[in-house]
């Protein structure tokens, strides 16, 4: 008899161990698979991808003077500048601290309809610093252009990037893929905070999360064979609380929209949920009561959409399975919660709640903008994908000219984004 249950956990163990391994195998190959640059500017120099001051929404801000204009976006990440009298130069709002005595080149890709010479100024505290500017041609009608530039006593800070002495016979330039690096030397463009990661290493990730869930069913099963449910249900509900607390601590501390213990607002509320819904499975509704309401607490302040769609479908749940005698007590205490949310965090929370339904909504434009961007790369890899992790590299070479938002490192959909960056093996998988 104790053979038999040995062996029957045994076949139990092999078939998990054989399902995850299936999915490290199929989701990986994917990533083997894919795609090996997402961007697709050249470059001149043989060094290494180096670090990227310039953020990725650079191009976003640049303008023209004078006078002031912004410029015109175009589908493959450059900004378009007319011709027009008056023009000085073309530079941005944004600016990056740096150190004295510090060696750093700037550089930027350029197109035109005719000829056209520019020159690279580092635009410090200290005024313009124009400098000597090189010009690479690169194919395809595409110019890089690069200056270095060594920080002096006063220079503070780089504001940029920063074009002037713009002349020649043209009508229109286009502007994009700017680099500010340490060194005297321009290196392959990198998106700033947007890594390109290598086949290997997005297969490595890929295996890794698949081993990651493994290692959570067995840590689960190995667990709750140790600890009573119910004492586990209320270890988990006191988390959700201190959770909660530190969230209500910078809601006070006048951050718009919090994160207690998580990296950002939308995983605080939606930790919330999930926490409250561990409670409910584990310890039972009268438990799952005090979850719910820390719930409805992170789901307030942090002001994610997609928690406050959860939350709600979690709640109406629990509501429906409650004791016909509790379901008066509970609802009011769920109103309770919502009200006190209404009172510490003002209207304008609800308000974007509420931009939910409203198709018209900035937040929700643009959310279906980056679903088509989206959709795009999963058309163009429906098998592999762009790759893992990708997909800001990609959006920012693919936005819409009328983009409402420069940078999205995510695709906002879960679905969405697994498609577009693994295909339909990683979603298979």
């Amino acid at each position: 008899m104790v053979l038999g249950f040995r062996r029957g956990l045994f076949r139990r163990q092999g078939l998990l161990w054989a399902y995850f391994l299936l999915v490290g195998l199929v989701g990986g190959a994917s990533q083997l698979l894919g795609p090996i640059e997402a961007v697709k500017v050249p470059w001149v120099g043989d060094q290494g991808p180096t670090r990227n001051l310039f953020s990725p929404e650079t191009p976003w801000y640049l303008f023209s003077y004078d006078p002031m204009r912004r410029g015109e976006w175009r589908p493959d990440g450059f900004v378009r500048f007319y011709r027009r009298e008056g023009l000085l130069g073309i530079s941005s709002d944004l600016y990056y601290s740096v150190q004295q005595g510090t060696i750093l080149t700037q550089s930027l890709y350029f197109r035109s309809d005719g000829d056209i010479t520019l020159q690279l100024s580092f635009w410090t505290k200290r005024g313009r610093q124009i400098v000597p500017t090189r010009v690479v041609n690169v194919g395809g009608g595409l110019k890089r252009a690069y200056a270095t530039y060594q920080i002096s006593p006063g220079d503070e800070v780089v504001q940029g990037p920063d074009i002037v002495q713009i002349k020649g016979d043209w009508t229109y330039v286009d502007i994009g893929y700017a680099q500010l690096e340490p060194g005297s030397f321009p290196s392959a463009y990198q998106s700033s905070g947007l890594p390109d990661p290598t086949r290997t290493e997005r297969f490595v990730w890929w295996f890794g999360t698949a081993l990651l869930g493994l290692l959570v069913f067995y840590g689960a099963s190995y667990l709750l064979t140790h600890v009573d449910r119910s004492r586990a249900a209320l270890m988990i509900t006191l988390g959700l609380v201190i959770h909660l607390g530190v969230g209500v601590w910078q809601h006070f501390s006048n951050e718009p929209r919090v994160a207690g213990l998580t990296a950002n607002p939308n995983i605080f509320g939606a930790s919330g949920v999930v926490l409250a819904s561990l409670v409910w499975l584990l310890g039972g509704w009268r438990l799952a009561l005090i979850a719910l309401v820390a719930m409805t607490g992170t789901v307030w302040f942090s002001g994610s959409r997609a928690a406050f769609l959860g939350g709600a479908c979690l709640g109406l749940a629990w509501l429906g399975g409650l004791p016909r005698a509790w379901k008066l007590a509970a609802a009011t205490l769920v109103v309770l919660a919502i009200d006190l949310g209404l009172f510490l965090g003002g209207q304008e929370r609800l308000g974007r709640f509420m931009t939910i339904t409203d198709l018209n909504a900035a937040s929700t434009q643009s959310r279906l903008q980056i679903w088509q961007v989206a959709w795009q790369a999963f058309k163009e890899h429906p098998l592999t994908g762009i790759g893992a992790n990708r997909f800001g590299l990609y959006y920012l070479e693919h936005r819409p000219p009328d983009a409402l938002g420069p940078t999205a490192p995510h695709a906002h959909n879960l679905f969405l984004n697994l498609l577009a960056e693994t295909g339909l093996l990683g979603m298979s998988a």
